[in-house]
């Protein structure tokens, strides 16, 4: 499995997160999962849905340069849609209290389990 850590700036926000790169991680993410752990990021993907996630999340919407566009407290059981620009998807626990604003660009630092 995969991860990244997430930085704004040179200050990590987010360590160990579940890097899903590929199409069935993308589906799955954090559903069926007891915790939300450090959280998830889903590359090329611009909506989600929270079928099966046990937790609210915090969901940040990312544009190709990782560009923070829109950012929403994610409920269950629902469907959250990206806004037109969006390129990638970050889910973070609800209490990660990283101040993460819109317009702030975030690095992305993916590796293999270690």
């Amino acid at each position: 499995m995969n991860f990244c850590d997430v930085y704004k700036g040179d200050r990590i926000i987010a360590k160990r997160v579940k890097y899903c790169g590929t199409f069935s991680r993308k589906l799955v993410g954090l559903m069926f999962t007891p915790t939300p752990g450090a959280g998830a990021f889903l590359p090329d993907v611009k909506d989600i849905h929270m079928n099966f996630v046990r937790f609210e999340l915090k969901i940040v919407w990312l544009d190709g340069d990782f560009k923070v566009l829109h950012k929403v407290r994610a409920k269950r059981w629902k469907m959250y849609y990206g806004p037109a620009r969006a390129r990638h998807v970050l889910e973070l626990p609800v209490y990660n209290d990283s101040k993460i604003n819109i317009g702030d660009r975030l690095t992305i630092k993916t590796y293999e389990r270690r």
